[in-house]
């Protein structure tokens, strides 16, 4: 075999230079498009289970907001600090609570009554001012400063919560419930509605409780 054979079958058989460099090009962008899909991918699903955990925590505080309020009851109950009278539900516009809402509810799991107290505890629904809507259970229906209390985060970075109460169909932006007629009546149904600090905005609606205790 000749010297020219050799070098023509060997120029044959391999890349040249620019065929190399066209094959790097192609790669390097198949490999920026696989990257960028990729992350795209992440992200998208890293809001889907961003949303999903959202969803999660409302319909916790939404099962919270609507089992107090199916629970409540028509029992007074007296300040924390011990001034003032009795109120039954008291919340939303009124300078008669620094709450969201405050009341007496019942259905406290007690089995057996292995603890000296009624099925009946005190509820508040606070707003931080860090935007935490916090549930404050005491463990009493007449609360005082030393009575334990269980703290809950339902949502956080909550900007507002308004209520609309209904009572025989007619709405009013506050309640002040007393145990004495003719204030002595708690509403048909409450509104409540959560705006987050993001612009999201979510209503939870419940039939409230109301029998005796």
């Amino acid at each position: 075999m000749t010297a020219d054979r050799k070098t023509s079958r060997a120029s044959e058989s391999g890349f040249t230079l620019a065929e190399t460099l066209v094959a790097l090009f192609i790669l390097s962008i198949l490999a920026v498009a696989g990257g960028s899909l990729l992350l795209r991918a992440t992200e998208a699903g890293k809001q889907v289970r961003d949303r999903e955990a959202t969803i999660r925590t409302f319909d916790i505080a939404q099962a919270f907001i609507r089992d107090d309020l199916e629970a409540m009851v028509h029992r007074g109950s007296v300040p924390e600090d011990g001034f003032g009278e009795p109120l039954t539900l008291v919340g939303g516009q009124t300078n008669q609570t620094d709450a969201v809402m405050r009341f007496v509810r019942n259905g406290w799991i007690n089995p057996d009554r292995v603890v000296p107290r009624s099925g009946l505890q005190t509820v508040r629904y606070e707003l931080t001012g860090e935007g935490d809507l916090v549930r404050a259970a005491y463990l009493r229906p007449d609360p005082t400063a030393n009575t334990p209390v269980a703290r809950r985060v339902l949502l956080q970075h909550v900007e507002s919560v308004d209520l609309t109460f209904w009572r025989n169909g007619e709405p009013s932006t506050y309640w002040e419930g007393r145990t004495v007629p003719p204030a002595n009546v708690l509403p048909d149904l409450i509104d409540m509605r959560i705006a987050l600090q993001d612009g999201r905005v979510f209503t939870i609606s419940s039939l409230v409780g109301g029998l005796p205790s």
